[in-house]
């Protein structure tokens, strides 16, 4: 049986294993077969309900199937991986689409404010600008992400 920490661990790498995931799958899906659904997201200004967000239905539906074999099985794996894609689901919901992109809660100008967020924000502008390149949601990777200089500025 695994224990406590193995589980944390495995809910923490499935966490940051998402972003990694979501980098393939919006350069290669969203970009590729499925641009039909991501095309909204790339309109100048966003709307509340986008068919973008069916990715995250899509996502949260595969967590629900894990906490499902979970429940069916007694084995906490697919527990623990379905936690990790649930807060990397919230906190994309939160920073990605509230603060990057300013919807719902409209957080954006707090967000460039704040020099993580500031340098996510700007990091991501290149990518809606460009339309390619900066593939991530959550994180800026230097070597792989093209940053502005205006992201290395401190506020």
């Amino acid at each position: 049986m695994l224990e406590t920490l193995e589980l944390t661990a495995i809910g923490i790498l499935s966490f940051f294993g998402m972003e990694f995931l979501a980098r393939f799958l919006h350069k290669y899906v969203m970009h590729g077969a499925l641009w039909f659904l991501h095309e909204d997201h790339h309109r100048k200004k966003q709307a509340e309900l986008e068919k973008n967000d069916a990715f995250g239905i899509i996502f949260a539906g595969i967590a629900i199937l894990l906490i499902v074999e979970w429940l069916r099985t007694g084995n906490p794996l697919p527990f623990a991986v379905a936690v990790g894609m649930t807060a990397y689901g919230a906190a994309y919901a939160f920073v990605h689409d509230m603060i990057i992109h300013d919807r719902h809660l409209h957080l954006r100008s707090w967000g460039l404010r704040h020099q993580p967020f500031r340098e996510l924000i700007l990091v991501h502008d290149v990518h809606h600008r460009d339309g390619r390149g900066n593939w991530g949601f959550l994180l800026v990777i230097r070597g792989i992400d093209k940053i502005p200089e205006e992201a290395r500025q401190k506020t």
